[in-house]
């Protein structure tokens, strides 16, 4: 079933794309591709598979496009070189983008890559965690810059002690009370492959529910908005086909990129991408791969203006591309 929607969800992407020559668009008068870079957060990964399908699929390439997908580790501040044009594209929370357009910064979110996000907590069960709530008074390795940890102090009024994220799982693997920030894609999987089974809780079920997703710059919509939607509708195409079909073209992009990926592994954090329908949602309440909802989008804002992390006015019409989407992927009902 997912399969026939996704496939039903690129033909609708197609549609704009037909008999076009528009820049950024494949064409039959040998127009050279268009050079392109997505930035992405971290080291090459399954999390970013969808991309790489797209790229090893030549999704990309049938859009006039040659893309260049660079890993993010390392790299700072990436929505500046976004916000310059230096990098065309990049991915991440879109709260953070929400917070560097206040600041001015003129950043458009493209479309959700997923609908929630995976960040979460790690614990041992024989810690006693059962909620969220359960994080007060006690320790937690996070990165200190999460809207997340935001959230659990001033919106749920908890005590937490933040111990500074040093990408390690060293104190976990020996300490049954310690607690950290991860992805429920990855470090849960890296732990039950060591012997352990953990304990995990999204981080989403506080209440604050954010996208993971793709963003340009202003400049990039307004001069090149085939060459945008052209990436979009390459990537959304990559992504289904990387969830729901044969893995195995990203995978090799991605060893090749990060040769300690090795498939098994990948697969398995792919297992785990399904198992919480990070790019489809929940299907039952009507989400769908590459979809926004407007009452969704303006509760984060709410709430991050709540929090007082916004430094001036955010529109909701300037910093989401809804435009560039197919009227499918555009909800306005109230979660």
């Amino acid at each position: 079933m997912l399969r026939t929607l996704g496939t039903l969800l690129f033909a609708g992407l197609c549609l704009t794309a037909c008999g076009g020559d528009a820049p950024g668009t494949s064409t039959d008068n040998g127009d050279a591709p268009v050079k392109v870079v997505l930035q992405t957060d971290w080291y090459a990964q399954p999390e970013h598979g969808g991309f790489y399908q797209a790229l090893a699929r030549g999704y990309y390439a049938e859009e006039g496009l040659d893309v260049e997908i660079r890993p993010g580790a390392n790299v700072s501040a990436i929505p500046q070189l976004v916000a310059s044009n230096r990098v065309q594209f990049s991915v991440g929370a879109i709260e953070t983008m929400f917070i560097y357009r206040s600041r001015g910064i003129p950043l458009v979110s493209l479309f959700p890559y997923f609908q929630h996000d995976p960040q979460c907590v790690l614990f041992h069960p024989e810690s006693g965690i059962k909620t969220l709530e359960d994080l007060d008074g006690r320790e937690v390795m996070f990165n200190p810059g999460l809207v997340y940890v935001d959230f659990l102090e001033k919106a749920m009024h908890l005590d937490i002690h933040v111990l500074p994220m040093d990408w390690s799982l060293a104190r976990y693997m020996t300490d049954k009370q310690f607690v950290q920030q991860c992805f429920l894609t990855n470090e849960p999987v890296i732990v039950r492959r060591k012997g352990i089974e953990p304990g995990v809780i999204p981080l989403s079920e506080s209440g604050f529910d954010p996208y993971r997703h793709v963003y340009t710059n202003a400049k990039m919509i307004a001069e090149q908005p085939e060459v945008v939607k052209g990436f979009i509708r390459a990537s959304l195409r990559g992504w289904d086909d990387f969830m729901h079909g044969d893995p195995a073209p990203a995978f090799e992009l991605i060893i090749a990129s990060n040769p300690q990926q090795e498939e098994s592994l990948m697969r398995e954090i792919l297992a785990q991408m399904q198992a919480y329908s990070l790019t489809d949602g929940n299907t039952d309440q009507g989400e769908t791969l590459g979809q926004y909802n407007v009452a969704r989008l303006g509760k984060v804002l709410e709430q991050l203006q709540q929090l007082g992390l916004l430094d001036g006015p955010v529109e909701l019409r300037d910093s989401i591309a809804f435009d560039l989407l197919p009227p499918e992927l555009v909800v306005k009902e109230t979660p």
